[in-house]
């Protein structure tokens, strides 16, 4: 039996330290978690210290203690659009105004000029005041030309003011002293400068920016005077308007914006071949113009044409709808008014709160502005 165990268990004196140190490694491994937490709690308290103090530097800040942030802050040149968090508190805003900045970027929101910052209802007149100069945005052809128009349709007009006139003979101060836009003054003085005539109120209509209702209330006060000839006389392909294309009609057509084909729009004034196809490809990847004045977006397209072919522009039904409920986000993002963090924020909603069932389930993400919603709800299908 001894013989037994001496053959079997007997080990050399190298083979007992190694497994001796493997015990130890062993016993080490198995303390370690027990112990390691004893050795870092000093550096815990310290992160804590340094957390609370932090917290409590941030809440003097937002309370409007004495500490304030712009006594020794320095301002310098940033772009609202792109600066930090840090950034903003360097440059001495309180906590809670550099918040409402990066969360009005975070909901789609743009600066194009520096009085825009007046749409943080946080920020103080003071501090406008003290940054405005330091503001440095790109230059204003690279804000999207869509939003421009979306200001100058939001903009509130003077009211009118109206009076007997005569839209032919009229001056530029008595048109501003009927409660007109200056812009829509210039347009009607433009209009006779290059040979136009006004021979009854309806006319005005064909004056661009002249909407409705300003021409309702204008109109009782309107008297074309004698001397304006009769409007059979003054043919409207007579105008001073130079032929940008040989092939444009004697007689004006009318076209539907969304049946047309090349030809039909190549018989525009001002439309030919080239903005003829983008017009075509835009109206493409839309859907359909919901609107007229969507035809404006098509890029390149000069905003001088389009006031110039926009009366002879009709409007039918849009042509294709996106299905909401199926679409992956390649095909979403591929309508012009959506990209991919929008396509996929909402493919993602819809996997998480089951298939929108109206527009106001779209408004619910905030990934898409309230002016996308609004342009994309004409192509939305159910």
């Amino acid at each position: 039996m001894k013989s037994f165990f001496q053959e079997y268990f007997y080990y050399t004196r190298a083979e007992r330290n190694g497994a001796f140190v493997l015990a130890l490694l062993c016993l080490l491994l198995f303390l370690f978690p027990r112990v390691y937490p004893h050795f870092k709690g000093s550096r815990d308290s310290e992160y804590r210290q340094y957390q609370e103090e932090a917290l409590a530097f941030f809440a003097e800040l937002e309370a409007g203690g004495t500490a304030s942030p712009t006594q020794d802050a320095e301002a310098f040149y940033f772009d609202p659009n792109t600066i930090s968090m840090d950034s903003l508190l360097l440059l001495g805003l309180p906590a809670r105004t550099a918040n409402t900045l990066i969360k009005y970027r975070k909901k789609g929101g743009r600066f194009y000029r520096p009085e825009d910052l007046r749409k943080l209802y946080t920020l103080s007149e003071e501090d406008y005041e003290r940054l405005a100069p330091y503001v440095r945005l790109p230059a204003p052809a690279s804000a999207p030309a869509r939003q421009v128009k979306l200001e100058r349709e939001t903009s509130f007009p003077p009211p009118l003011l109206p009076f007997p006139f005569d839209p032919n003979t009229a001056t530029r101060e008595e048109l501003l002293r009927l409660g007109l836009p200056e812009r829509l003054a210039g347009n009607i003085l433009r209009y006779r400068e290059k040979g136009g005539r006004f021979h009854n109120p309806e006319s005005l209509k064909k004056i661009y920016g002249m909407d409705e209702d300003t021409y309702l209330a204008l109109a009782p006060f309107i008297e074309i005077g004698e001397s304006a000839r009769p409007q059979q006389e003054v043919p409207e392909h007579e105008e001073k308007h130079p032929q940008a294309y040989g092939h444009v009609p004697a007689v004006p057509v009318a076209i539907d914006i969304n049946q047309a084909g090349e030809q039909e729009w190549k018989q525009l004034q001002g439309i030919g071949p080239g903005y003829a196809g983008r017009i075509l490809r835009f109206r493409d990847k839309l859907g359909g113009f919901a609107y007229i004045d969507q035809v404006a977006e098509t890029y390149g397209l000069p905003d001088s044409t389009f006031r110039k072919i926009r009366p002879q522009l009709r409007l039918s039904p849009v042509l294709r709808k996106i299905s909401i409920n199926t679409a992956d986000a390649e095909t979403l993002k591929a309508h012009p008014y959506l990209d991919w963090r929008k396509a996929n924020a909402i493919v993602n909603y819809r996997a998480q709160h089951g298939p929108f069932k109206s527009i106001e389930d779209l408004r619910k993400l905030k990934a898409l502005p309230p002016e996308v919603v609004e342009r994309l709800a004409p192509y939305v299908g159910y």
